[in-house]
């Protein structure tokens, strides 16, 4: 992860007091940083108002839609709304290739293909699946697939990452219209196919030589995994109350490859900026999973629910303090103070209770001495 610009600031400003770098130098360095701390806001600005500019483009679609209701029939509003994300995709495809419009770009070629899968949703209240229609408005959604995956192979690796997720529900519409098939048999060659991207990627990504989207295409395949994972431990599996536990198995596997990801011994090719982000973020998804694991699957009181949600904030802590991981340090934090919370709203007015968020506390308050750690002599001057 990339350090604050600010910190970076003040430790160059420290350096100078301490004469241990020379001023023209420091106004050189001072100057690179935050010249990059401005490229790196606007980065983030762009991404931000591309992402509200997609977002507000399908809902001016659903509009466009709802305004032409009286005047245009089911396959009128399907085939207008199919081509208008088809022009979405393909202004996206083209953008593509100019630096300044890269983040609109992206998001056109995710609103593009939501607008075909609309389209073609919405064209079943006229041709039903199966049917000719039905088979032609699969097809249609399949190309789209196939002509954006393989734009995102060619230019980009961050596009890949991005279409892969939504080839998913490209593929489930395309299974649905042109197959007719109910959304069991969809699921289970959706999770089938996903297991088998992920065994192909995962060895292809043994060694070093590889093309560079495996990894970022890895990563998706993991992340859209939870998403089947919710519909299919529900629909498919039926496991009604236990339908948490395969996100817990999930959650555990990301978190284990986040904590593998920061160790010295990765490999080169396997390395990737944001390990300790997305640990940060296991760590604050436990939080609602612990306590729905405990409390609804598990039919467990609030003292085990408490712990479950305090030992991994505890052994976040113990993570991050050693290596300073500022993301996995507040998270765990987090994870601390809401067992805490709950804990303590559970049992008020018990002495255990009061005893218990002492020790948590305390806990709190030594690893805040242990973050501080010993005291050095000046640093000597630089001669």
């Amino acid at each position: 992860m990339s350090p604050n610009p600010n910190e970076t600031l003040k430790a160059i400003h420290r350096w100078e007091e301490k004469g241990l770098l020379q001023a023209p130098l420091g106004d050189v360095l001072r100057a690179e940083v935050e010249a990059e701390g401005w490229t790196e806001s606007r980065r983030w600005s762009q991404y931000l108002l591309a992402g509200t500019g997609g977002a507000v483009l399908i809902i001016a679609a659903g509009t466009f839609l709802a305004w032409m209701w009286p005047e245009m029939g089911f396959a009128g509003q399907s085939v207008a709304l199919a081509i208008v994300g088809a022009v979405v995709l393909a202004l996206g495809m083209v953008l593509t290739s100019r630096r300044r419009w890269i983040a609109v770009s992206y998001l056109l070629q995710v609103a593009g293909p939501i607008m075909i899968v609309m389209a073609a949703a919405w064209s079943e209240n006229v041709w039903p699946d199966g049917t000719p229609g039905g088979i032609g408005a699969g097809l249609v959604v399949l190309a789209s697939m196939v002509v954006a995956l393989i734009v995102a192979l060619r230019r980009d690796d961050t596009l890949v990452a991005i279409q892969i997720p939504l080839a998913f529900l490209l593929l489930f519409e395309t299974l649905d219209r042109a197959l007719a098939l109910d959304v069991k048999t969809c699921l289970w060659i959706l999770d089938g196919l996903l297991v088998v991207a992920l065994a192909v990627t995962a060895f292809r990504l043994r060694r070093p030589g590889g093309a560079k989207w495996l990894l970022g295409a890895f990563t998706a395949f993991l992340y859209a995994a939870v998403v089947l994972l919710v519909f299919s431990s529900v629909i498919v599996w039926n496991m009604d109350r236990f339908a948490v536990i395969p996100m817990d198995i999930w959650l555990l596997l990301v978190a284990g490859l986040s904590v593998w990801g920061q160790q010295e011994s990765v490999p080169e090719h396997l390395r990737l900026e944001g390990y300790e982000r997305q640990l940060a973020y296991c760590i604050v998804l436990w939080i609602p999973f612990g306590l729905f694991t405990t409390l609804e699957a598990m039919r467990a009181g609030p003292n085990t629910a408490a712990v479950a949600v305090a030992a991994v904030g505890a052994l976040g802590l113990w993570f991050a303090l050693p290596r300073g991981s500022r993301g996995v340090l507040v998270a765990s934090c987090l994870a601390l103070l809401a067992a805490a919370w709950y804990y303590g709203g559970a049992k008020a007015g018990a002495l255990g209770a009061v005893v218990a968020l002492a020790v948590t506390a305390a806990l709190l308050l030594w690893a805040s001495s242990r973050m501080a750690g010993p005291r050095s002599g000046a640093v000597p001057a630089a001669p």
